[in-house]
């Protein structure tokens, strides 16, 4: 059997060894996003597992297909980069990896938090200044007793429910699927409740079509007050013009962002060259914390993602089907 791996994460071609060691499959490492141009190197391949920032080619599905492969793994848990209906017309399976390490996105929410309730970038950026003054740009504010609404509690989010627990606050959350074990700690409503009643919204929900800017201008207008919002998910999930306008008007407090609309282009290069106003004015506006989609960035997160998204390749090869198949 042989697979062939595009564009890993370099940190990732260790474990990717190793598992072609453990499991005597060889694995072919291909230091590219799949394309026109170098498809051909799935001839003689069983399988193919893609890093993806960007959407695929359109004719791109059809290809693997004509190769005799069945299936795309992808390393990621969303999947909004692929287009499940040309995957389904070229009869190819998709498996994404949900649980590579949800504990790194669930840590990393919770500090984000923190950080932007305590104000700690004004904070940091002062103390580069050598500013070390008790100034109003530095007063934070405390979590215990405030309203954390959760938007989508998959496992992700119940993480976050639990690691929030003894933080003092009441947990709401809005999601398709709730799970009954979650009802110990977390109260369910409906999407409008979620926004009257949170002080911190957190959002950790796949990104649909149905859901694509869920979070817009009707959404904010119906927030708390100088509440705050938080995503570690997808950046679509907000209209980002819209976050900005309410965070001028005053009716958003502060936002931190793992995760931005327009990304693609952006996170993951050094010096990037981009003509994107919005983008910039989100890293410098004072009220937004921004991160480069490295929530999940962990050492654990780099193993599981990628020896999961051999071990789903294997498993559609060898019997038709995923545990993991998302169309």
């Amino acid at each position: 059997m042989k697979i062939c791996v595009y564009k890993p994460h370099p940190l990732a071609i260790k474990y990717i060894k190793d598992w072609e060691e453990e499991n005597n499959i060889e694995v072919d490492i291909i230091d590219e996003v799949i394309n026109n141009d170098n498809i051909n190197r799935l001839e003689h391949a069983d399988g193919v597992v893609c890093t993806i920032k960007n959407s695929l080619e359109d004719n791109i599905y059809q290809k693997i297909a004509d190769y005799g492969i069945k299936q795309i793994s992808i390393t990621s848990v969303g999947f909004d980069q692929i287009d499940l209906d040309k995957a389904k017309q070229s009869g190819l399976i998709i498996t994404n990896t949900p649980n590579y390490s949800p504990e790194s996105i669930a840590e990393f929410t919770i500090m984000m938090i923190l950080k932007l309730l305590k104000k700690d970038s004004e904070i940091q950026k002062d103390m580069r200044k050598k500013d070390f003054r008790f100034s109003e740009n530095k007063l934070g504010q405390t979590i215990r007793g405030k309203t954390i609404g959760i938007y989508g509690l998959g496992t992700i989010g119940y993480l976050v429910a639990q690691g929030l627990t003894g933080f003092g606050v009441e947990i709401i959350s809005t999601t398709p699927h709730p799970k009954t074990y979650s009802k110990n700690i977390v109260d369910f409503v409906e999407f409008d409740e979620l926004l009257a009643k949170s002080d911190i919204i957190t959002i950790h929900s796949a990104l649909v079509k149905e859901n694509f800017h869920q979070f817009d201008k009707k959404a904010f207008d119906k927030m708390k007050d100088g509440s705050f919002i938080v995503n570690t998910s997808r950046g679509g999930l907000i209209d980002t013009k819209a976050l900005l306008s309410s965070i001028k008007s005053g009716k958003i407090h502060g936002a931190a962002l793992d995760v931005y609309e327009n990304e693609a282009d952006i996170y993951g290069y050094d010096k990037p060259k981009y003509d994107d106003k919005i983008f910039d004015s989100l890293l410098e506006n004072p009220k937004v914390d921004m991160y480069n989609h490295v929530a999940y960035f962990t050492k654990t997160a780099l193993e599981n993602q990628i020896k999961f998204a051999l071990d789903n390749a294997v498993e559609v090869i060898e019997t038709g089907d995923s545990e993991n198949r998302v169309n």
